[in-house]
């Protein structure tokens, strides 16, 4: 091993125990954390372990907007008698790989960039007080996140390969993203349309029947049993007192352009950048 990827090892260990200081410490450096655990995730958990049927037919009591799924999943360690820390603690350990995935990612789309630079890239999500705070006090946006980054892994390799079974396990990755996070699934838009630049019509029709069949379970939850949980209305806070869902859309307009348009502004300087670069190259040519 060379003395770069010692160090990147080494680093890694480092930041991987801050993590778990963090976690001894109850670190909640994003502020609403440890709320969001205490006031709309335990008492849905708990109840799934004591009562599965009933509190999956009256979720939407909770006034949680986050799909019971990944609370289901939790809530299966407290039916076999563990803890609510070693839970969290579990929940943590199975943030990490997001790293990782995002690691390889960043390897498929920047080829000829040298892996230690791509490394030391990936381990900035551990500084991420989003991502530690997720961690470290269970939440479904983080498995949520792992598995859309899963999603970009096998779509990448589908960009790289043209290969059919990336193509599907794109579909089915970021069907599974949906389930845990259905906010994701907004996403399908993006990749049902370029993916149906690039196929038959017949694998078209099979794709979005593919992606149809395995949304019915959700759907029929949603308008079926009608346990509506997206318009819940409330969120619990930490003080067990309600919040009001607010309808503004103005708000939301602004908050969710001025994210889109941060998170956009390397793509236009990189753009820029470029633009200049072949302006100064055309009058060398000259």
């Amino acid at each position: 091993m060379s003395l770069i990827n010692k160090k990147i090892v080494s680093f890694s260990i480092f930041l991987y125990l801050t993590l778990i200081a963090g976690f001894f410490y109850d670190e909640s450096l994003n502020g609403g954390a440890y709320g969001d655990w205490v006031g709309a995730y335990l008492n849905p958990i708990e109840d799934f372990s004591i009562n599965f049927y009933e509190t999956l037919i009256n979720y939407d009591k909770y006034g949680n907007r986050h799909s019971p799924i990944y609370l289901i999943f939790l809530s299966s360690f407290l039916r076999i008698d563990l803890s609510i820390d070693v839970i969290r603690l579990i929940h943590l350990h199975f943030s990490i790989p997001l790293i990782l995935i995002f690691y390889k990612c960043l390897e498929l789309k920047f080829e000829n960039t040298k892996k230690a630079y791509l490394a030391l890239l990936s381990l900035i999500i551990f500084l991420s007080p989003t991502f530690r705070s997720l961690s470290i006090w269970p939440d479904s946006r983080l498995p949520g996140l792992l598995f859309f980054t899963i999603t970009i892994f096998f779509y990448l390799k589908f960009e790289q390969t043209r290969l059919e079974k990336f193509m599907w396990l794109t579909s089915l990755f970021l069907i599974i993203t949906s389930y845990i996070s259905p906010n994701f699934s907004l996403f399908f838009i993006y990749f049902f349309y370029d993916i149906f630049k690039k196929i038959s019509i017949p694998k078209i029709f099979l794709f979005f029947l593919f992606n149809f069949l395995f949304s019915i379970p959700i759907l029929f939850y949603i308008f079926i049993m009608d346990v509506n949980f997206l318009i819940a209305g409330q969120t619990p806070s930490s003080s067990n007192q309600s919040l009001a869902f607010s309808y503004n859309f103005a708000n939301k307009i602004l908050i969710i352009s001025s994210i889109i348009f941060f998170h956009l502004m390397p793509v236009f300087f990189y753009k820029k950048l470029k633009l200049k670069e072949l302006k100064n190259v055309n009058e060398l040519n000259k």
